[in-house]
Parts: structure tokens; C-alpha cells; sequence
């Protein structure tokens, strides 16, 4: 196949080429002419028109971030690419270009009108992130399955919708398929759906449909309990208690255990073992309970925090406003003599409030950060003493399991030794075990070791993880705090300065 760009000199999207397209399009008449001069700033351009550039491929467009509508029809693009920075685009024209397959979109999610007219694309897909698109144009490709139908009905908003020029629409069924499968349709080819044309169309697709919304239905659930579930492992992790819901804990202590299961089959210890596990189950199930409750509680004392935090700096805000609109008034009414007094007041008493106001909100916001921070503190350290008091239970637990094995294992032995054991009474894998005493408790005490070291670990790693995310948070508030008093501060000297300097220049006997 002849590419057009063959016999046309691609074009490349530069900083010339986009300057020019940025001041050509540009606001109109004084603006303009400002614009101009100044040079419009890429970042704070809301629309742009790249059509009829012979452009080959998309690119440098990442400053644009506050593009809203991009025009890049009839050119000679073959892939959809370079587009990731701009999230907040919300219209984009491919239309009349060489593009072969839909791609490089995913992070489009603000898009709602998509139109991909007269290319070359075989299928639709690679559109699942586009969730509030509206208006769709597909028309003159090469879309030749009515299957591609079935995908589009994903998109909930998707109103317009233009296939007509593609092989399929030749079917005697394409426009009541379009319109049964996807109901929310106003629009079908750039004509209205009459709801006589819904009824057919339903009618004709009843069977098919009613087996898709079923298994849609299905779908949904199964994909609700997923996020059902993923919700409540990311609160368990956000309460330290993941990896304790269920046998989880328990089943980790046997998964380093080598004799494990030769152990198991040594007469009532399969007995011992459940009842081991019920109990560690129980244990695991209630510091679970207790960690989303802590949780929670922390959480909470966070967002009071926060609360106190902004009610403070508002009311201060407040207070500072009153105070130089009282300057405003002051200067406003001063004449003649008046005016050095205005200077005086701007850098005594004026610079003196406004730097005394935020003195002030500093002490109150130290108050109630030290408050949070000994709240908080105490919170943790309170969770992760009822985490000590459940993992020292599961030691019991595992110790008292240790030693009724231990017993039944020598009492084993002995009557091994003796020669009073049935033939079938020691399974074959256990004899390796039973070779003398030093071998067989050793083995007993190395699955003991393993499992209270799976027990130690996982206390030590609930233990790390609070403190640490407990010191990340008082450190990031500390330093947020830092900023937003360094930044007062420089904001109260410039004004302060702005005035002096504005009293300068309108003063014609300066002092």
C-alpha cells in the first residue's frame, strides 16, 4: 500500500508550528494583539486546531494541560499516540487520517465527543477508560462485525453515535442491532431514535438480550463482591490487621514447617490441629475486629483535627481582613497631611497586627497540633498493646499445642522402642522420625521455633508499620505547618511593602 506521506512532506508538531497555531487562533483585537506580545503560555490554552497540517505523528503536546478541545483532522496520522498529558481534554477529531487501530486514549477520561471518521479501523476497542463519552463517530472505516456493537454498550452517557460507511451497516439488522444493544442511544447516524424503532429493535434481539442482561447482571455482582472485597483488604491493610481475616496466620505458621505433615499423622494430633487452628482462628478474627476499630477511631480523631485546623486559620483570615479593610478606609479618606501618618500606620501598627494575628494562629495551631499529636500517639500505642496481648495468646496457644505433641510423640517412641507398636500404627514417614529421641524432638521443637517466629514477625510487622506511618503523618503536618507560616509571613511583607510603595509614588512631597 502507498502511504500518502510518500508523496507529502510529513509535517512535525514544533514549538513553530505550535506557536503559530497558538497566536493565529488566539483571542481577537486588543487581547489578541497583548497576547501576542506576551506569548500566550501553552498551559493555558483550551482549544487548538492541528487539521489540514500533513501532520504524521502526534507529539510535543504535553504542556497543554488545560486543553479542552484539539482538532487533528485530515492529516496523515497512523497511530494515536502522545496524548497522555492532557486529562482534561474533553473533544478530540481524528477524522480523515490513516489510523489503523484505536489506541494511546486511556487517559483521556475527561473526553465525551470522540471522532475517528474515515480511517481504517477494523474493530473497536481500547475504550473502556472513556467512561463519560457522548458522542461517538466511527462512520467510514472498516468495521465489518456487528460484534463491535456489543462493546460499545459499556459506555452509560453514549447518546450520538455515527457507523454508517463501514461494511457491517450494509446488514438488513445494523441499525435495530445498534439500537437494541445500545438503549442509550438518542442519536443513530446523526438522526433521531423514534421509540417505535426502540420496540422493533428490542423485539427483533429479545432472546439475545435477555441472555446478555443476565449475564450482565452477573457480572456486576461478581465484579461488586471483588470490589467488595479489595475495599475491605485495603481497610484491613490501612489497620495493620491484613493477613489476620480468616486461617490466614494459622495456615502461615506450616508453610516453612518441613515435618509438618509427617507430624500430622502421628496418632490425635490431626485433632489437636483443628482444634489448634479454631482457636487461632478465633484469636486472629477478634485483633481484626479490634484494628478496624482502632482504625477508625484514628481516623476520626484526624478528620476533628483537620476541622479545628481550618476553623482556626478562618477565623485568624478573618481578623486579618477586618484589619486591612480598616487600613483600606483609613488610606481611602487620608488627604494632605494625613498621608504621613498613613505611611506610618502601614509599617508600625498595620505591619505590627497583621504579624501579631499570625503569632497568634501560630500558638493556637501548636496547641492543637500537640493535642492531635498526644490523641494520636496514645491511639496507636493503645492498638498495638492489645496486638502484644493477642500475639503473646497465640504463643499459648501454639506452646500448649507444642507440648501435647511433644507427649504424644514420646509416648510413641517408647512403645516403639519396646516393640508395642501395631504394624500400621506409625505410618512409614513418621519411622524416620523415630530413629531415637534427639531426632524426633528435634524435629518437634524446629516446627515449634518456626511457628512462634511466624508469630514474632508478624507482630514486629504490624508494630513497624503503625509507628512509622504514625511519625510520617506528625512530620508531614509539621512541615505543612512550617510552610504555611513561612508563607504568611512572606505574603504580610509584600503587602506591606506593595502599600509603602504605592504611598511613595502617589505622595508629590514625599518626606
Amino acid at each position: 500500500m502507498t502511504h500518502l506521506y510518500d508523496m507529502i512532506e510529513p509535517n512535525v508538531i514544533g514549538e513553530e508550528l505550535l506557536r503559530g497555531c497558538v497566536d493565529e487562533q488566539g483571542p481577537e483585537g486588543e487581547a489578541g494583539r497583548l497576547a501576542k506580545e506576551e506569548g500566550l503560555a501553552f498551559a493555558e490554552v483550551k482549544q487548538l486546531r492541528l487539521d489540514f497540517k500533513n501532520i504524521l505523528r502526534i507529539e510535543n503536546l504535553w504542556q497543554f494541560h488545560s486543553l479542552q478541545r484539539l482538532q487533528l483532522d485530515n492529516n496523515i496520522i497512523e497511530d494515536i499516540s502522545g496524548l497522555d498529558s492532557l486529562a482534561q481534554l474533553e473533544w478530540l477529531d481524528l477524522s480523515f487520517n490513516n489510523i489503523e487501530v484505536i489506541a494511546g486514549l486511556d487517559k483521556l477520561v475527561s473526553l465525551r465527543d470522540l471522532t475517528l471518521a474515515h480511517n481504517r479501523i477494523r474493530q473497536v476497542e481500547h475504550l473502556d477508560s472513556l467512561r463519560q463519552l457522548q458522542v461517538l463517530s466511527l462512520s467510514s472505516n472498516l468495521l465489518e462485525e456487528l460484534g463491535n456493537v456489543e462493546y460499545l454498550r459499556q459506555f452509560k452517557h453514549l447518546q450520538s453515535l455515527a457507523l454508517k460507511g463501514n461494511p457491517f451497516a450494509s446488514n438488513e439488522h445494523y441499525e435495530h442491532c445498534v439500537i437494541a444493544y445500545i438503549p442509550s442511544l438518542h442519536y443513530l447516524d446523526f438522526r433521531m431514535i423514534l421509540d417505535a424503532e426502540r420496540h422493533a429493535a428490542r423485539a427483533v434481539f429479545q432472546e439475545a438480550l435477555e441472555e446478555l442482561e443476565m449475564n450482565e447482571r452477573d457480572l456486576a455482582w461478581r465484579q461488586a463482591e471483588r470490589e467488595a472485597q479489595h475495599q475491605q483488604m485495603e481497610r484491613s491493610k490501612a489497620a495493620y490487621v491484613d493477613g489476620l481475616q480468616g486461617s490466614i496466620l494459622y495456615e502461615s505458621l506450616f508453610t516453612e514447617d518441613m515435618d509438618a505433615e509427617r507430624l500430622s499423622r502421628l496418632p490425635g494430633v490431626q485433632n489437636m490441629l483443628d482444634k489448634f487452628k479454631e482457636q487461632c482462628v478465633v484469636c486472629c478474627e477478634h485483633l481484626t475486629k479490634v484494628g478496624l476499630e482502632e482504625s477508625a477511631k484514628r481516623q476520626q480523631e484526624l478528620v476533628q483535627f483537620t476541622r479545628a485546623h481550618e476553623e482556626a486559620c478562618v477565623a485568624n483570615q478573618e481578623l486579618s481582613v477586618q484589619r486591612v479593610v480598616e487600613f483600606e478606609a483609613l488610606k481611602q479618606n487620608a488627604v494632605g497631611d494625613l498621608a504621613g501618618g498613613i505611611r506610618e500606620e502601614v509599617g508600625g501598627a498595620l505591619h505590627h497586627d497583621l504579624m501579631r494575628l499570625e503569632m497568634q494562629l501560630v500558638e493556637q495551631l501548636d496547641e492543637i497540633t500537640k493535642d492531635f499529636e498526644r490523641n494520636y500517639s496514645d491511639m496507636v500505642e493503645g492498638f498495638l498493646e492489645q496486638v502484644q496481648s493477642h500475639m503473646t495468646q497465640l504463643r499459648e496457644l501454639e506452646g500448649t499445642h507444642h507440648e501435647r505433641v511433644t507427649e504424644i510423640a514420646l509416648a510413641l517412641l517408647e512403645r516403639f522402642i519396646k516393640n508395642q507398636l501395631e504394624e500400621d500404627e506409625l505410618a512409614d514417614e513418621l519411622r524416620i522420625l523415630f530413629v531415637d529421641k534427639d531426632t524426633l524432638v528435634g524435629a518437634i521443637n524446629a516446627a515449634h521455633d518456626t511457628h512462634t517466629q511466624v508469630i514474632d514477625n508478624k507482630e514486629d510487622s504490624i508494630s513497624q508499620r503503625a509507628k512509622a506511618d504514625r511519625d510520617t503523618l506528625l512530620g508531614r503536618l509539621s512541615r505543612e505547618e512550617q510552610l504555611r507560616n513561612r508563607q504568611r509571613v512572606v505574603e504580610i511583607e509584600q503587602y506591606i511593602a506593595h502599600q509603602l510603595e504605592e504611598l511613595e509614588g502617589s505622595d508629590p512631597h514625599p518626606p
